[in-house]
């Protein structure tokens, strides 16, 4: 009897286990698709020799920005907006075409400078994350942080040069 208990409590917990790797990737494969049709379109726009890195960003638009290396060398950021379904039908046109936007990575700041800029700047009590994005046509950089009164809190500026955008708190 205790045999049969502990059988059925293993394939309980392989069962319960096996849902979860199956309920993970069908929440991640569709991001995946998406990041791939990006990577293409960006690919169309630039020679692409490597890509480094590609991260979502949403806004009021949707991006994807990838981090590439073209075939000279160069490193670049490309900053690919996502069209939906909606987007199309508003659109008297039968396809729209997302907006690409490349940047030399030269051409702005990093994302060590940025969060050297904003700890200076700001009063937090811990950094969450920086990453790229887009607000209308102005590549930025999004810092996502808890400020002192823990707070989670918003601050964009720009990639070029740093100049400060907007801050949310909630």
């Amino acid at each position: 009897m205790k045999a049969w208990i502990m059988s059925i409590s293993i394939m309980i917990i392989v069962g319960f286990l096996a849902f979860g790797y199956y309920l993970y990737q069908v929440t991640t494969d569709p991001l995946e698709a998406r990041e791939n049709v990006a990577i293409q379109l960006a690919g169309e726009q630039v020679d692409i020799a490597e890509v480094r890195e590609a991260e979502y960003y949403h806004g009021r638009r949707s991006y994807q920005v990838v981090d590439a290396i073209d075939s000279e060398g160069n490193e670049l950021y490309i900053w690919v907006e996502e069209v939906n379904q909606s987007d199309e039908d508003e659109s008297n046109e039968s396809e729209v075409e997302p907006t690409i936007v490349v940047r030399d990575h030269t051409e702005g700041l990093t994302k060590d400078e940025v969060t050297s800029l904003s700890q200076e700047e700001l009063s937090m009590s811990r950094l969450k994350s920086v990453r790229l994005g887009m607000i209308g046509s102005t590549p930025v950089y999004e810092v996502n942080y808890l400020d002192d009164t823990d707070r989670h809190s918003f601050y964009y500026v720009t990639f070029e040069d740093g100049t400060y955008i907007r801050h949310y708190n909630f």
